[in-house]
């Protein structure tokens, strides 16, 4: 079996370290070393009476350096050998390291460049060399942008003084577009450069540019949609309140002159009388669908007069109690402008009556800082951040995109009491596109 020295080894080998380690006790160590070499040779040469010999000078050098050859192997070659040996290690681990490092940035797509103080580009990586060329030693006012001193907007002395930026930029030489992060590296020496990330979003932009286009025509549309469905319903409700209104108003008028024509004829009677009961409830169904249609209030009177009007029909229609605020300085809106808030505030409405549980509304319609200002406060369960979120909920998103066509917003959030709150701002100049 192996002998089990290990230990032993390792607590000289710590041992050593920790001399080696310290300056004075490795110096201490040699003088003893040299001390005890001395007394050695002197006993020696006292023992053969060689103290008195010419050449006892000779002998005295000869015996001492042969005693301390092995003190100096160990305690003076052995640790410069070691410490060579630990820097060249270092040495080849640094450059491992740094050969790592130097793949891993090429590895990546996004440019990264080194910029010091001074303006000089100090590295760049393949990816932005491939974009914009070799550096040769040039600033990055003259590699980036092609220009003979440092660039006025420059943030390179705010991003040495500790501060980190994000920033687009459309690059006249590559006719692309760059998000850049700039942020401080801190090198060994104690002096700040400048860490930048180039990443081409030119994709990206055209893709976000595409989208919004895209929406603006789906909005747009939508807008064109909605007042077309607006006249239709105003022309569908004038042709049913006028022409269908006065087709049954003169009818109603002549079984009347037939009930007092036959009134001698009871039979005839009780049946005009039916006629009449029946011709009555057809022109009340005219007049709701044609207000449901278009109310004629809102043309006629204007918005505030339909906002009362429709809070006191959602009252007498579902017996929830409906409270009315209205500070308007003026009643002349656009036609635009006064159907997108009435036609909110009626989804408003219907959402309290499908979804909130409320038995009280109260609503506020007044002007502020040169906007309309709708607010329909229920005391209802309230509603969900889910629910606001929901892109499937159509009735928000038409109440959204009716005040968004407008240059406004619609907030839906719930309460700090309890129920929902639906906020509504549109400028009062906005009209519709």
């Amino acid at each position: 079996m192996a002998r089990k020295d290990t230990p032993t080894n390792d607590t000289s080998s710590n041992h050593l370290e920790r001399l080696y380690c310290s300056p004075v006790l490795l110096i201490a160590a040699v003088a003893v070393s040299v001390f005890v070499s001395e007394v050695v040779v002197m006993v020696v040469l006292s023992h053969f009476g060689l103290l008195d010999h010419p050449i006892h000078h000779i002998l005295d050098s000869l015996m001492l350096v042969a005693l301390l050859f092995p003190a100096l192997i160990l305690l003076v070659f052995r640790p410069v050998n070691l410490h060579l040996a630990q820097r060249r290690r270092a040495e080849k681990e640094l450059a491992a390291e740094r050969n790592k490092l130097t793949h891993i940035l090429n590895a990546i797509p996004a440019g990264v460049c080194i910029v010091s103080q001074n303006r000089k580009i100090e590295y760049a990586n393949s990816a932005l060399t491939e974009e914009f060329g070799p550096v040769a030693g040039r600033t990055c006012f003259e590699y980036f942008h092609g220009r003979p001193d440092a660039c006025p907007d420059c943030q390179l002395d705010e991003v040495c003084a500790g501060k980190s930026y994000t920033w687009e930029w459309l690059s006249e030489k590559t006719g692309k577009t760059y998000e850049i992060f700039d942020t401080p590296l801190h090198n060994t020496d104690g002096i700040t450069a400048r860490l930048s990330l180039v990443r081409n979003i030119t994709a990206r932009k055209q893709a976000a540019d595409e989208l919004r286009a895209s929406r603006e025509r789906l909005r747009s549309l939508s807008g064109h949609l909605q007042r077309a469905r607006e006249e239709e319903r105003t022309a569908v409700s004038r042709e049913i309140h006028d022409e269908l209104g006065q087709v049954l108003a003169t009818v109603q008028l002549g079984v009347s002159s037939l009930a007092e024509e036959y009134r001698d004829h009871q039979h005839l009677v009780k049946k005009i009388t039916d006629m009449e009961l029946l011709i009555a409830g057809a022109i009340s169904t005219v007049q709701r669908i044609s207000t449901q249609l278009r109310p004629s209030i809102l043309d006629e009177l204007g918005l505030a007069e339909a906002i009362e009007w429709q809070a006191r029909e959602f009252e007498k229609r579902t017996g929830i109690g409906c409270s009315h605020d209205i500070l308007l300085l003026e009643t002349n809106f656009s036609r635009d402008l006064a159907t997108a808030v009435f036609r909110i505030f009626q989804e408003a409405l219907t959402n309290v009556i499908r979804h909130s549980g409320a038995t009280r509304v109260r609503v506020s319609l007044e002007e502020r800082n040169d906007r309309l200002v709708l607010i329909v406060t229920d005391n209802g369960r309230g509603i969900t951040a889910e629910q606001v979120r929901d892109n499937g909920s159509l009735g928000i998103t038409g109440m959204r995109e009716r005040a968004f066509a407008l240059g406004g917003r619609v907030r839906i959030c719930r309460s700090l009491q309890a129920g929902t709150v639906v906020i509504v701002h549109i400028p009062i100049n906005s009209s519709g596109g």
